[in-house]
């Protein structure tokens, strides 16, 4: 029998937790001999790896791959190179698959003959409440994802999460698969892998379909749970921004006027650079910085010019 789906989780260093999303996999409504679960193991804690590997007893087809260098795109091409579905299908080590979500995959490729991914909705498991000063456009950073309730193709500028992003696997391949300049390397949180290669895929005259009930649940990790982190992972998105050739949404005026405007929003007292790297607790208040420390990331980014003149807000 041939095996319809590949699932592929790449992991690095999260041995504590792999087990969840490997169990999910394990008990999927689905028929075993047609789907296989392999694990691209990323990581550099060498000991805790040969344990895992020693004793690793999965109860589905299933293979692990050792790959040395870093990077979460390398690792998700040297998946799908290794999958024998024509389906593969990515979570992340820190995730878990509802019963039916391998069922749901198959039966939505099998309604849209023009798609050549989909995925569905990500849903978060907070460590702690959710933050009030999180906006709801913010989630995104986090991983969290609703696109509505109706299975529909998505529109230009909408995105799949990868941790629960399926592809036609020779789609995949024919569209270059993942750009290894770009996803997690190490420490750094760049982004943009799968955007750009949905980006390719709809060139090619192909749809990305969204499911709701292609649901994934992930963990946001309590580190993540700061305004200093979200910060961060803005920073980082425009570097990818910049890396993925995609064109800077503002101009160096425009950019300057937004650092300004919410500048203008504040006490005299509070105004200066540091306004942008301090926790505040309104949701509405923190969009706006952070809309701002956009900003000011794309002027250091992609502006010779000398924007501190531009900055220095009189007392």
């Amino acid at each position: 029998m041939s095996i319809d789906l590949s699932v592929v989780i790449c992991t690095h260093n999260r041995y504590d937790i792999l087990d969840h999303a490997i169990a999910s996999i394990e008990v999927q409504n689905f028929d075993h001999a047609r789907y296989e679960l392999i694990i691209v193991d990323n990581s550099t804690d060498l000991k805790r790896q040969e344990i895992f590997l020693s004793s690793v007893d999965i109860g589905c087809q299933s293979r692990v791959i050792v790959e040395a260098v870093p990077g979460l795109s390398r690792a998700r091409n040297i998946g799908a190179r290794a999958a024998q579905g024509s389906i593969v299908a990515y979570m992340d080590d820190d995730a878990r698959a509802p019963l039916d979500w391998v069922a749901e995959i198959v039966s939505t490729f099998g309604r849209h003959e023009s798609a050549a991914a989909v995925g569905g909705p990500v849903v978060p498991i907070w460590p702690v409440p959710r933050p009030a000063w999180l906006h709801k456009w913010q989630e995104g950073l986090l991983t969290i994802l609703d696109r509505g309730p109706t299975e529909r193709d998505l529109d230009p500028g909408e995105w799949l999460a990868g941790t629960n992003i399926s592809f036609r696997r020779d789609r995949l391949i024919e569209a270059g698969l993942f750009e290894e300049r770009l996803g997690r390397i190490g420490k750094t949180l760049l982004s943009n892998e799968e955007l750009m290669v949905t980006n390719k895929l709809r060139a090619g005259g192909y749809k990305i379909v969204y499911n709701p009930r292609i649901a994934m649940e992930h963990n946001v990790h309590l580190d993540r749970v700061s305004q200093k982190w979200i910060r961060q992972r803005i920073f980082w998105q425009v570097v990818s921004d910049m890396l993925a050739d995609s064109a800077c949404e503002q101009t160096f005026d425009e950019a300057v006027e937004n650092v300004l405007k919410f500048q203008a929003e504040l006490e005299p007292k509070f105004r200066g650079y540091a306004s942008l790297f301090v926790d505040v607790e309104s949701a509405d208040v923190f969009a706006r910085q952070l809309s701002a420390f956009e900003g000011f990331v794309r002027l250091l980014a992609v502006d010779a010019r000398d924007w501190r003149e531009y900055l220095n807000v009189q007392q």
